[in-house]
């Protein structure tokens, strides 16, 4: 396997530990919370004279973050990040109001968990639209499945009053204390309460739980097709060898490596880190790219991953980041594109429900220059895919990136519908199995740190595994025509053509895992 290294410095290096001091949430007048970093602004590079001036200090003096580092014509409305900024968000607004591009960094998180309070498991209306999934009437015909009067006699299973003594099971004021069960500027009004600064903090457990080596009849038995399909994963890299040091891998764990060795990796795959900060625990987002790698290498065998590291081992990345990753991982001096599929299991809201616009760029840049056709709108003529998941806070705000209308955005399914926790809505082009994901994970032994054992798989839960299901079904696709003609027309395929299952506010059902 050739390994290069990456000569560009990593931008999420020096995102260690939990990110509840590099994170703000606000609440804004629509009701709505997004993340962002606190003293950074994307602008573009002509709105710096204006922050400089709002900073007393000079253009020369502003601590700027190139990100797109290849080009040297300093254009006018290149993006570019800012740093140490004391008020960020009063700052986007000088710079708006000067009819110039800014907006606030904002942070998103993997999905395989939600800072997000849940307004659930869904908001008013559902993951469906009013009546349900079903026609009028519902499944059944008229009177429903039971004769008239239904399966009780007159007045139901309890006597008068219900089950319960008059007021019910709670004593007055119900069962939580004044101001109910969610934190000031969270709950769940239908006329939202304000803007306001509001915190969240971090999680400092993984929601991963250790699982045995699948049998051998729920594998896949694909055979890699002989074509290639070259995958670019952004998420926390990949743990190749499976076992930490000092750790003889088990029976179990073998396994694990055998698959993550049956797939082809290309360029310098980053470490994942169990324990990036140290502290001896394992981290909440540790092992994320591993098990991500794992599905890919399961389900589209023969494909050449490149797990990137653009997310820390705590879960959270922001727009410049991944700006930054993406265009360097698509340089404009390539004649073709290195990757011709992109996963990003993360995302979040942003202020207004409006897209990030460093990732709007680096995304269309990428679209746009090495398409065939000026038909950018068309999901079959893009020679490279996007697919996000679609995010685990069970509402139907638009969540990015994976609402762009160029990224196939992707809800979890459980074994009975729709996953409790996904979100849902117009905006979500497919779904797929993301409850109970068994991939592969560390083995990290008797003495590694961890409150669980591991043996090299694990189970785990979110829209961030449902992403690279079709992603994967979608390489696999494309592989089997021999890697001819545009991935976009096997994704078109996959998720668009007529007849397909759809479930209303989730998508074309992808049930390949």
């Amino acid at each position: 396997m050739a390994v290069q290294q990456q000569e560009a410095p990593d931008p999420v290096d020096h995102l260690r530990g939990a990110w509840d001091a590099r994170v703000q949430f606000r609440t804004d007048h629509s009701g709505g919370t997004y993340a962002y970093r606190p003293n950074e602004v994307i602008a573009a590079r002509e709105a710096l004279p204006i922050i400089a001036r709002r900073m007393g200090t000079t253009f020369e003096a502003l601590d700027i973050v190139e990100l797109r580092p290849e080009r040297d014509d300093n254009a006018a409305d290149d993006l570019v990040l800012v740093r140490g900024i004391p008020d960020p968000l009063a700052t986007v607004k000088q710079v708006r109001d000067a009819k110039l591009t800014a907006s606030p960094n904002h942070v998103f998180f993997l999905h395989n968990a939600s800072p997000y309070p849940v307004g659930g498991p869904y908001p008013v209306g559902g993951p469906y639209p009013v009546g349900g999934p079903y026609p009028v009437g519902g499944p059944y015909p008229v009177g429903g499945p039971y004769p008239v009067g239904g399966p009780y006699p007159v007045g139901g299973p309890y006597p008068v009053g219900g089950p319960y003594p008059v007021g019910g099971p709670y004593p007055v004021g119900g069962p939580y204390p004044v101001g109910g069960p969610y934190p000031v500027g969270g709950c769940g009004c239908e006329n939202p309460c304000g803007a306001g600064i509001t915190q969240q903090t971090a999680s400092q457990f993984s929601t991963a739980r250790p699982a045995p080596a699948p049998a051998a009849r729920w594998r896949s038995n694909r055979v890699a097709p002989g074509a290639d399909c070259k995958v670019l994963v952004l998420d926390t890299g990949l743990f190749q060898k499976i076992a930490v040091k000092g750790v003889t891998p088990s029976a179990s764990a073998a396994m694990a490596i055998d698959l993550i060795d049956g797939t082809e990796f290309t360029g310098s795959n980053e470490i994942d880190a169990w324990d990036a900060d140290g502290n001896g625990m394992l981290d909440p987002a540790a092992g994320h790219g591993t098990f991500i790698t794992g599905i890919f290498a399961n389900l589209a065998p023969g494909c050449s991953v490149h797990c990137e590291r653009a997310v820390s081992s705590f879960g959270d990345t922001d727009d410049a980041a991944i700006a930054q990753v993406l265009n360097r991982m698509f340089p404009a001096s390539d004649a073709k594109p290195r990757f011709d599929i992109v996963n990003m299991s993360f995302g979040g809201f942003c202020e207004n429900d409006d897209p990030p616009v460093a990732i709007a760029e680096a995304i269309a840049t990428i679209q746009r220059r090495y398409q065939s056709t000026p038909k950018a709108s068309e999901l079959i003529e893009q020679p490279v895919v996007f697919v996000s998941s679609a995010g685990n806070s069970a509402s139907c705000r638009p969540t990015w990136p994976a609402s762009f209308e160029n990224v196939i955005g992707v809800a979890a399914l459980g074994p009975h519908g729709a996953a409790p926790f996904t979100n849902y809505g117009p905006w979500v082009d497919a779904c797929a199995p993301g409850v109970d994901v068994v991939s592969c994970f560390f083995d990290l032994g008797d003495d590694a740190g961890a409150d669980e054992q591991f043996d090299g798989w694990a189970t785990w839960s979110g829209t961030s595994f449902a992403g690279p299901v079709v992603a994967a079904s979608i390489a696999w696709e494309w592989m089997s025509r021999g890697s001819v003609g545009a991935p976009g027309a096997a994704a078109s395929w996959l998720i668009s053509r007529p007849g397909l299952l759809r479930l209303p506010y989730l998508g074309t059902v992808v049930n390949t895992y």
